[in-house]
């Protein structure tokens, strides 16, 4: 049994993984070159992005009965152990993970004097840490909010934690309090001043969703006062987008928020001179980038929040899939080498799909080409991270897409359609 809420989990974690009951490469391989987008995109489909547990890493089929809290917090540190383990290319240390961890959140033992620190044990630091997360992921207010927001987004900042975790790499720097705390500020001053410049906009702004941010940010309130006052004035601007753009993750981070904080936002009238799609370029996103982060919000809004649902039309999904369709597309053909190989590797995958082409399959081969496909998929890791629960959506795309990707030796069988 793996309960979260409960002492001595991260213990349990390690156990189940010792047991081979959790497998730490089962959603996705980690030799992606481009960890940067990796982690960006992990953190967007767990929705550790936005301070919500939609997804677990590696506990997926083991917190069904926890709370939302419980979920979180394993998520974060689901998260940070991805993260070692891109770092560590791969490889694996109990105890040298857990060490750096507490090294980066500087998380001291009470009753204990640093000098005395390496006599604590194992058991000890693992629930100090436990204690840690668990308090970490929460929003601490002197009030209470009765509403769905304060309660389903807890921290919202919980992924700058992860990208200083990414960036203090193997040097095991500790958690820099002072620049979290500047690109908080930062975050909140170009939120703020959105409505300054596009006053048009601000009839479709949460204020509660902003309050949940202001919550998370946990600046004294003169600061909190002072950032709404200064937001109008171009300078702290400036300052505010050339913060931002310092850190490729951040910008796109805020994006998304700000995305978020603009969920009631017609999609209709997201075009080209809209202001979201000029935010976008202020802080140095692509037309590109912009556009993925604003259909890949709006998917989130849609699959994981009943609260959410009715903000998308029928309308809207359909446009939806299509953007969704085009980027799977685009990370696909990114891959089309590695999934080539991995083809050439897999004998009967090919000799079905050759099948395919000239006779109807039978319903075993197709749950064969269904199983060994999504196999296919997480040998690649831009697909992998899709396949965590949920990612069902990549495999027609895959099985359209094979038959492009065979050799022609593959196709000698294929039989042209008369037209």
């Amino acid at each position: 049994m793996f309960s979260p809420g409960k002492k001595n989990w991260i213990k349990k974690f390690f156990s189940l993984v010792q047991q081979e009951e959790i497998n730490l490469t089962a959603s996705f391989h980690q030799t992606e070159d481009n960890h940067e987008e990796l982690l960006r995109e992990l953190c967007e489909h767990t929705g550790i992005l936005y301070g919500v547990p939609n997804k677990q890493l590696y506990t997926e089929t083991y917190v069904g009965s926890a709370t939302r809290n419980e979920k979180l917090q394993v998520l974060l540190f689901e998260s940070l152990l991805f993260i070692d383990r891109l770092q560590q290319n791969g490889s694996f240390n109990e105890e040298q993970f857990i060490a750096r961890v507490i090294d980066f959140y500087q998380i001291k033992a009470h009753g204990f004097d640093k000098k005395w620190h390496h006599l604590i044990s194992k058991m000890e630091e693992t629930n100090h840490l436990e204690s840690f997360l668990s308090d970490r992921i929460k929003v601490h207010s002197s009030y209470s909010m009765k509403n769905f927001w304060f309660n389903h987004l807890t921290n919202g900042f919980l992924y700058l934690d992860l990208i200083q975790f990414y960036r203090s790499g193997e040097k095991g720097k500790p958690k820099d309090q002072e620049q979290y705390n500047e690109w908080v500020e930062a975050i909140l001053t170009l939120i703020t001043s959105i409505n300054y410049i596009h006053p048009e906009a601000e009839k479709f702004f949460d204020q509660t969703m902003f309050k949940n941010l202001t919550l998370s940010a946990e600046l004294p309130n003169e600061s909190i006062n002072k950032i709404k006052i200064g937001a109008e004035q171009d300078k702290n601007q400036r300052k505010a987008i050339e913060i931002i753009m310092s850190e490729p993750m951040l910008a796109v981070y805020t994006f998304h928020f700000l995305v978020f904080l603009y969920h009631e936002y017609p999609s209709e009238l997201f075009t080209d001179d809209s202001f979201l799609h000029k935010f976008g370029k202020l802080i140095g996103l692509s037309e590109e980038q912009t556009t993925e982060v604003f259909w890949e919000c709006r998917k989130s809004m849609s699959e994981h929040s009943s609260e959410f649902y009715h903000l998308v039309t029928e309308s809207e999904s359909k446009i939806l899939t299509t953007h969704l369709s085009r980027k799977y597309y685009r990370i696909l053909g990114r891959n089309k080498d590695r999934l080539v190989q991995e083809l050439k590797e897999s004998k009967e995958l090919v000799y079905l799909v050759r099948q395919s082409t000239v006779r109807e399959l039978t319903p075993e081969e197709k749950e064969k080409v269904k199983t060994q496909s999504m196999d296919l998929m997480k040998s690649v890791p831009s697909i992998g991270i899709y396949l965590i629960p949920g990612g069902a959506l990549w495999l027609p795309l895959v099985l359209k897409l094979i038959p492009d990707l065979l050799p022609s030796a593959f196709k000698e069988n294929e039989v042209e359609e008369k037209k």
